[in-house]
C-alpha cells in the first residue's frame, strides 16, 4: 500500500500566505491564520458571505497545497484517508465538528483524487491530538 502525507503546519501556512500576497498584492487580510480548518461551530455563526469566502479561501489553499507537494494529477482511484488534527490546547474538540469538505473539493479539482465520493474514498478517519508547540493538520492518503 502506498502512502502520501500532507502536513499543514505554521511553516506551510506562512509559505502559502507569502504566495497569496504575491498573487494578490492589494489584499491586506491574511487568508489562512490557523493550521486547522475552522470547526462547524465556527462556520455556523458566520454570515453567509463570510462562509462562502472562508470556503473559497480553504479551497484555494488546498489546491496550492497539492501543487506545493507536487501531487497534482495523481488521480488516486481508491484510498483511505486519515486526518489528524494536533490542537494547541487540551480543551475538548468534537470530531464531528471538523469537516474536511473544502480541502477534499480542492483535492479533486487539482487532480490528486479522481473524486471524493464513497466509490473513491473508502474510509475517512478523523483523529484529534495535542501539540502545544506544533499545532497542525496531517492528512494521510493510503492507496
Amino acid at each position: 500500500m502506498n502512502e502520501i502525507k500532507i502536513i499543514i503546519n505554521r511553516e506551510i501556512v506562512e509559505e502559502y500566505n507569502k504566495y497569496y500576497f504575491k498573487k494578490y498584492p492589494k489584499r491586506k487580510k491574511t487568508p489562512i491564520e490557523k493550521t486547522i480548518p475552522p470547526s462547524l461551530n465556527q462556520w455556523m455563526v458566520m454570515k453567509r458571505f463570510q462562509m462562502n469566502h472562508e470556503k473559497q479561501v480553504w479551497k484555494e489553499f488546498g489546491e496550492w497545497l497539492v501543487k506545493y507537494n507536487k501531487l497534482e494529477n495523481k488521480k488516486i482511484e481508491k484510498c483511505k484517508i486519515i486526518i489528524e488534527y494536533f490542537f494547541d490546547s487540551k480543551r475538548k474538540h468534537d470530531p464531528d465538528n471538523y469537516s474536511p469538505k473544502n480541502l477534499f473539493d480542492s483535492f479533486t479539482v487539482s487532480g490528486l483524487l479522481v473524486d471524493d465520493d464513497f466509490n473513491h474514498v473508502e474510509s475517512l478517519t478523523i483523529k484529534g491530538n495535542y501539540s502545544k508547540e506544533d499545532p497542525r493538520t496531517e492528512i494521510t492518503f493510503l492507496y
